[in-house]
């Protein structure tokens, strides 16, 4: 397993390099949609490479501001930016012509044929992807040794689940961090206290820790 943190769906790259897009003509401003996708946790040079995959595949939204809006949002999702992932599933309901879904797809860095099955279960399931089973459940990994460039200087020794989906507190070192994370992108903040209350949740999903490890694995157990 990898020794930094990774998000499993962007091994590899999933988009072939690509400048950021200008949709001025649709009256958007790209570079300060990118600044906001950093300040969202999300990767600019993800969120370039996303929108102009999903823009090649239907030109006309370079110009049509509705259209735009649709991308910029689902590739903004795409490249991490958790906050977007509620707008961007609601969007990607509509894309329905040919065009959209295509570029729908694209965004995504998906195979268009996987476009409804993917709707369906990111409702139901924040970590699916079509190539989760190929990684026997293992989605992310958070964390990493502080030496290379991670966040701890021990390995986690205790996960708790939090209320909302996607939520988890992690014991390192005497501080507990919270995990917030979907397919797309993870996001690790410092708690001020250790969370006060303990949910449980049956979905499948649970955090992998271990003594020789610095990282946090997210992992799905399939439904049966």
């Amino acid at each position: 397993m990898n020794r930094i943190p990774v998000q499993l769906a962007n091994a590899p790259a999933p988009f072939p390099p690509a400048d950021l897009p200008d949709l001025s003509a649709a009256g958007l401003d790209t570079e300060l949609a990118s600044i906001s996708v950093r300040a969202a946790h999300g990767t600019p040079l993800l969120f370039a490479r996303a929108l102009a995959a999903g823009l090649a595949q239907d030109p006309a939204a370079a110009t049509d501001r509705d259209r735009a809006l649709d991308l910029v949002s689902v590739a903004a999702w795409r490249s991490g930016a958790l906050g977007l992932r509620v707008d961007a599933l609601d969007r990607l309901e509509h894309l329905d012509t040919p065009e959209q879904r295509l570029a729908a797809a694209a965004t995504l860095g998906l195979g268009v044929d996987v476009l409804d099955e993917f709707r369906r279960r990111q409702r139901k399931d924040r970590f699916w992807w079509p190539g989760r089973a190929d990684q026997r459940g293992y989605v992310l990994a958070v964390g990493g040794f502080r030496g290379i460039g991670g966040a701890w200087i021990r390995p986690p020794e205790r996960v708790d689940t939090l209320a909302d989906a996607g939520a988890f507190a992690i014991l390192v070192a005497g501080s507990w961090w919270r995990l917030d994370s979907d397919v797309w992108g993870a996001r690790l903040s410092v708690l001020s206290e250790a969370p006060s209350e303990v949910h449980t949740r049956d979905d499948g999903v649970s955090i992998v820790i271990g003594p020789d490890t610095h990282l946090a694995w997210v992992h799905v157990r399939e439904q049966e």
